[in-house]
């Protein structure tokens, strides 16, 4: 112990510290240095030998010689006490530096994307001139499909609608949109109607000096929409293989979407363009749309397919529906595809039928097959993404989840896909450098992003901050306020969750008249699950089981109770096995053990593990899982109350455990009330009960 206070006074554990942290950046400059200068490879090995036998010679040196305000003095020579501190103190001002020098260079690295490929272009929303608003959906259509036809011209990179429809309506500097899709080309233009006829302008613009490649205007009939679309695509691409030297053969395909009536399309163009908010209303009401679309023309493809895509959606709100759903998807895809094989939306109904059915081999085998027909479908990537991450293919997921974020550069979907990816396969540091880009965008995605990413590493405090600036009602507001044990402050956060704060107060009379209301609020909902849950840690278990048991339902066959989370099936075998149905105590038990093979037993997996190892009286699986779930950062102690750990309660692991886990929250709630009280993000819109403060002292300093 004295050698190891000696090397501690001595400041040799913070040279170490040091040293790492410069080495680590001195790598990652040669990596850049050695990218942007063609350097030879054998270099970068070369470096790291160098550093590595440094590291020694610098802690020996850190032995002897201490940093003084005078310089290097040799350590015998110099003052114990405060010269000594003082040293410390500047040495971790110096390792701080070089980390946020470290991030700046990985922002660098990652996010400065160089010039544009010069085969590369954006279709932007053509302006609708047409005087009426509520034609703003035609022009759009419009433009969606000049990126779609564009998009299948080989060796051509187009920016994904997500990100070019950022810009409608912005009329920004041309050179800086295509700097922030990272493209060399922007095509523009705007639609006029008037009565049946239609006019079309275009231009696509070289958008580092802003010359004019080509323009022109089409006046045509309202019914030739189509013909124009191809008509544009075609000179487009004759401009673009002229000026980019494609090579021979690389010519835009003509769409091969037949004619429809006027109204029918217009129809399909309404409900296409509702099927992007993905929210309940605005999908019921795209089905009512394309509908009517196929009610006027049968045999307009693209119609079907889009049925089928939003007739899937639909079912995330109401599961109950999702057999009868399927079978409606299916049938209009065969259709599509019967009148056009190779139509990308077709593959991709395909694709997001499978992923709902976690098929993860058919949902890849479509959204490829969508891909080739359309490389710049970014659903079809994100369908693709997870099928491969979800069969344990990470590098080709990490790949895609690439090729998503040069396609849809601005999506914040994309970002937050991303960023979910990292984070699940331990790169840690490297999402939360993607959640500070993201800010930039969108400060609510970006905080709420960083919310995300702390609270599932265990850091409570820090994700109170993320989610206050996010939102007052993101849900960790109340989560952390409520872990921490300031259930006043919480209850105030609370909303709809607010019962949960009952639950952690033992309030069994409330939590058990919230699960009620629930019941009658959401009688079909996979909400459901949530006042069973309720119930269940209320001790009304003759209420919770046919909830549970009504929620299964709702899921597909051989899914677990659907409403995010496996224990819940778990619980539903706990009273299953209450009642004295073994048997199908049982079957429940090997739907989770199905659904979880195969997934890392880290974090919240840990705790359904354990969930399963104590259904099955397994004491010491259970209890490394619970342990295993601590360390990877889960911090929500009410787990530990579950009746399916009753078995549990005397065994001194489990009691440790606990008292392990109320040790890291007593200091995450010291954390909270620093940060609540004294540097609170948001004062102007949330302050604290003046009695949470009162108390509390400010800490200056570590």
């Amino acid at each position: 112990m004295k050698l190891f206070s000696e090397l501690r006074r001595r400041n040799v554990f913070r040279m170490a510290a040091l040293y790492v942290v410069a080495a680590w950046l001195v790598m990652q400059v040669a990596e850049v240095l050695m990218e942007l200068a063609n350097l030879p490879e054998w270099l970068g090995p070369v470096v790291l030998v160098v550093l590595a036998i440094g590291l020694p010679i610098a802690l020996v040196l850190s032995w002897f010689y201490e940093l003084t305000p005078e310089g290097v003095s040799l350590e015998t020579d110099v003052e114990a006490g405060a010269v000594v501190r003082a040293s410390g103190r500047r040495i971790d001002l110096i390792v701080i530096a070089l980390l946020a020098a470290g991030l700046l260079l990985f922002a660098y690295d990652k996010w400065w994307i160089g010039p544009p490929p010069e085969k590369s272009i954006a279709v932007l929303p053509f302006e609708n001139m047409s005087g009426n608003p509520e034609q703003e959906y035609f022009s759009d259509g419009i433009s969606e499909e000049l990126l779609n036809v564009l998009a299948k011209l080989p060796g051509l990179q187009v920016a994904a609608r997500t990100s070019s429809f950022q810009f409608k309506g912005r009329h920004e500097d041309i050179a800086g949109i295509a700097a922030q899709l990272n493209v060399a080309h922007i095509l523009e233009g705007s639609v006029r109607i008037s009565g049946k006829r239609l006019r079309i302008t275009a231009q696509l613009i070289k958008a580092d000096d802003g010359y004019h490649l080509w323009s022109e205007t089409f006046d045509r009939e309202l019914g030739d929409v189509f013909a124009v679309q191809d008509e544009i695509a075609g000179a487009i691409g004759g401009a673009l293989k002229v000026k980019l030297a494609l090579a021979d053969g690389e010519a835009v395909p003509p769409a091969v979407i037949r004619m429809v009536s006027t109204a029918a399309y217009d129809a399909y163009l309404q409900g296409r363009e509702l099927i992007r908010d993905r929210n309940r209303e605005s999908l019921e009401a795209a089905i009512e749309h394309l509908e009517r679309s196929l009610r006027l023309d049968e045999g307009f493809a693209p119609a079907h397919a889009q049925l089928a895509m939003a007739t899937m959606l639909l079912t995330s709100f109401n599961l109950s529906d999702r057999q009868e759903a399927r079978r409606k998807a299916i049938r209009h895809l065969d259709r599509a595809q019967e009148l056009e094989p190779n139509l990308a939306e077709a593959h991709g109904g395909r694709a997001l039928v499978a992923h709902y059915a976690h098929d993860w081999e058919s949902t890849i085998e479509h959204a490829r097959k969508a891909l080739a027909a359309n490389p710049s479908y970014i659903d079809a990537m994100a369908w693709l993404q997870n099928g491969l991450y979800f069969l344990g293919r990470h590098e080709e997921s990490k790949a895609v989840e690439e090729r998503m974020l040069a396609t849809d550069p601005l999506s914040i979907r994309s970002r937050r896909y991303y960023i979910s990816q990292a984070e699940s396969s331990g790169r840690t540091a490297e999402a939360h450098a993607l959640a500070d880009q993201l800010v930039t965008l969108s400060p609510s995605a970006g905080y709420s992003t960083h919310a995300d990413l702390s609270w599932n590493e265990g850091k409570l405090a820090e994700a109170l901050s993320w989610a206050l600036q996010s939102s007052l009602s993101h849900v960790y507001a109340m989560e952390t306020l409520m872990l921490v044990r300031e259930y006043g402050e919480a209850r105030r956060l609370g909303g709809p969750w607010a019962y949960w704060v009952d639950i952690a107060e033992e309030r069994w009379d409330e939590v058990a008249q919230a699960a009620r209301k629930m019941v009658q609020l959401y009688p079909g909902s996979a909400r459901l699950a949530y006042a069973a849950e309720a119930l269940y840690n209320a001790g009304c278990f003759d209420e919770a089981l046919p909830l549970y048991e009504r929620t299964l339902e709702l899921a597909p066959e051989g899914e677990p109770v659907p409403a995010f989370s496996s224990h819940y099936t778990m619980q539903l075998a706990l009273l299953r096995r209450k009642i004295g149905d073994e048997e199908g105590a049982q079957a429940a038990a090997e739907i989770v053990k199905r659904f979880e093979a195969g997934r890392d037993a880290t974090g919240q997996w840990s705790m359904v593990h354990a969930f399963i190892a104590a259904f099955e009286h397994d004491t010491d699986r259970a209890i490394g899982a619970l342990d295993s779930s601590i360390r990877h950062g889960v911090r929500w102690w009410p787990i530990f109350n579950d009746p399916i750990f009753e078995a549990l309660r005397d065994d001194p692991r489990f009691i440790a455990l606990r008292r392990e886990l109320d040790e890291i929250l007593d200091d995450e709630h010291a954390k909270v009330l620093q940060l609540i009280c004294f540097n609170n993000p948001v004062p102007d819109e949330w302050q604290p009960m003046p009695e949470t403060c009162e108390g509390v002292e400010e800490q200056i300093g570590p």
